[in-house]
């Protein structure tokens, strides 16, 4: 159940962070904050920070962060809506009395729980007797222990209806059993199936160690798929959840590294050799999501996926999709292992040094995304690496944090300037060409912009010469630029001037510089010749609609910014007027 913002709320203001803290750990004052031992590692040298006033704890020794609410989940191994009650308590508050709806949500939850609970204690029972022999020495023979079986939990669904009859028996309904996703329903009929039948059972529970749903794998050769998972359910969302992260983030006092791998046996099989911090994606693509939930207690994360092409290719749509949430502090690494192996075959065949020295090779981000759009690209040729540029750009501006994304975006100026230009050793150049290709890549998209613009309306005076309202109104960025246009629409106004060549020959005398930069960096050569006038209007206009565009987001980024300081309903009226349109 959801507590209220205001109950929360009330409880932070109650409560100081050292008051919470002070009650595990022996805290002394130094300056504004308190200092103490780490509760989560063994230490001689404190390195455990409060500070009240910001709201926070810190542990510096393990990356430890949070607030009171954190603070009593991680030592008292308990979920958020436990913390609550228990700081509530703590706090001199009444219990919160949720409504009608909320203790039908919970009496709900609570059942669903004690469901998934037969269900995996019957599985798991059967793996350890009807089928010792065979499903039971199968996982031995891949080379678990026993500790590790029982450690997660795995179990067997036999193909056999006793286990919906005993859940029926013990007063589940039929409607229960599908909703938790463990069955459904025969088509057009009201028979029950097992949905995991004939499959190791995986069980998965989520961040606060409630179970969700489950994984199966099919042993026998002719299952239609290795495979299967629960479906999408009230409990059970993929793209929120990551199996074994709630046992993982218990490794966090003793590693700031998660590693994410794509299958529930490639974290049994590490956990079996000895790697603890490693959770999986539960068959899905990598979400923001997850990321951020994995962040919660790990500072780095290492992708893992599989060395076969399909695995690859998860890796660089990973690298894409969670670039855009990443933020100082935290980083994100992809380790490559050899084709057509998993990391459960590998560790198994070369051991726990040997994959750990792997996951040393990692590559950040930054390189991946660079190294897959690179990789095709004809290094001789400034078009193309004009275009990677562009689209590595495109990437990048989708980085939420402004700082991470400069950080980006230099990385990979870096990255071209270096590999492209510099260390292309069975090549000569031109060194006029690899000054320009390194002054372009000084140069901002907005740059580029207004440069391609001004190459536009410079090479067709004729169509430009009905554009000078247009013209004339245009709000350029870029000082050098916006003084060449003012001269370039006095130029197109004399009628003494009508070619191109003219107004080239006028405008070099002062603006020689500027016209160089214009024909050298603008990024649309191929259209300066040939146009109609209808061809011209279109691209005029969309240059126009870009500048508009341009304009309007950073009207948006102002307003932003001043109702974070200043709220204010006509100020937000004109924020929603601006986002509408």
């Amino acid at each position: 159940m959801k507590y209220p913002k205001s109950y929360i709320e009330e409880i932070r203001n109650r409560l100081k962070v050292s008051d919470v803290v002070r009650l595990k750990v022996n805290l002394k004052k130094r300056g504004k904050e308190f200092v103490g031992l780490s509760p989560f590692k063994n230490e001689k040298t404190p390195s455990f920070t409060v500070n009240d006033e910001k709201g926070f704890y810190h542990c510096f020794s393990t990356g430890e962060h949070g607030n009171i609410f954190d603070f009593a989940m991680k030592l008292e191994n308990i979920n958020f809506g436990e913390a609550v009650k228990l700081l509530a308590q703590r706090a001199g508050m009444q219990p919160y009395r949720f409504t009608k709806e909320d203790e039908k949500i919970e009496k709900e939850t609570q059942r669903v729980q004690r469901l998934f609970q037969l269900f995996f204690d019957d599985c798991k029972s059967k793996l350890n007797n009807n089928f010792k022999q065979t499903h039971l020495k199968y996982l031995l023979e891949r080379g678990l222990t026993n500790d590790t079986i029982n450690f997660f939990n795995l179990g067997f669904c036999e193909n056999s209806k006793l286990i919906q009859d005993q859940l029926l028996k013990d007063g589940f309904t039929s409607e229960e059993l599908v909703n938790s996703g463990l069955f459904y329903k025969k088509d057009g009929t009201n028979e029950l199936i097992n949905r995991f039948k004939n499959r190791i059972i995986f069980p998965i529970q989520n961040y606060y160690n409630n179970f969700i749903g489950c994984g199966g794998r099919a042993v026998l050769d002719n299952a239609l798929a290795k495979y299967i998972n629960s479906p999408e359910t009230n409990y059970f969302k993929k793209g929120f959840n990551l199996f074994n992260l709630n046992h993982a983030r218990k490794e966090s006092s003793n590693t700031n590294t998660l590693i994410l791998v794509e299958g529930y046996m490639d974290v049994v099989s590490l956990y079996n050799k000895g790697i603890k911090n490693v959770a999986a994606s539960l068959g899905t693509a990598i979400t923001t999501a997850q990321i951020n939930l994995a962040w919660k207690n790990f500072d780095k994360i290492i992708i893992c996926f599989d060395g076969d092409q399909s695995g690859i290719d998860a890796s660089y749509r990973a690298a894409e999709r969670v670039l855009k949430v990443i933020q100082p502090g935290k980083d994100i690494y992809f380790a490559k292992i050899p084709k057509e192996q998993d990391p459960d075959d590998f560790v198994n065949q070369f051991g726990k040094d040997n994959f750990l020295s792997l996951l040393n090779q990692s590559k950040d981000l930054s390189e991946v995304i660079f190294n897959h759009y690179s990789r095709n690209t004809n290094h001789s040729k400034p078009s193309e690496i004009a275009f990677l540029e562009k689209k590595l750009f495109e990437i990048a501006d989708q980085i939420e944090d402004t700082l991470s994304k400069k950080y980006i975006k230099n990385s990979f100026k870096n990255k071209i300037f270096e590999t492209l230009i510099r260390k292309k050793k069975n090549q000569t150049h031109n060194p006029d060409e690899i000054k320009k290709a390194s002054l372009r890549l000084m140069l901002s998209k907005e740059e580029i912009l207004e440069l391609s613009f001004l190459n536009l309306v410079l090479n067709y005076p004729k169509f430009s010469e009905s554009k000078i309202e247009d013209l004339s109104s245009l709000e350029l960025n870029f000082k050098d630029n916006k003084v060449f246009l003012s001269e370039l629409i006095s130029s197109l106004l004399n009628e003494n001037i009508k070619s191109r060549e003219d107004i080239k020959k006028k405008l070099s005398i002062n603006f020689n510089n500027i016209i160089n930069k214009i024909e050298t960096y603008g990024n649309n050569k191929e259209i300066t010749l040939n146009l109609d006038e209808e061809a011209y209007q279109n691209i005029f206009d969309d240059y126009l609609n870009e500048f508009n565009l341009i304009n309007k987001n950073k009207e948006i980024a102002l307003i932003e910014s001043e109702l974070a300081k200043n709220p204010s309903e006509k100020m937000y009226d004109k924020y929603i007027s601006l986002k509408n349109s």
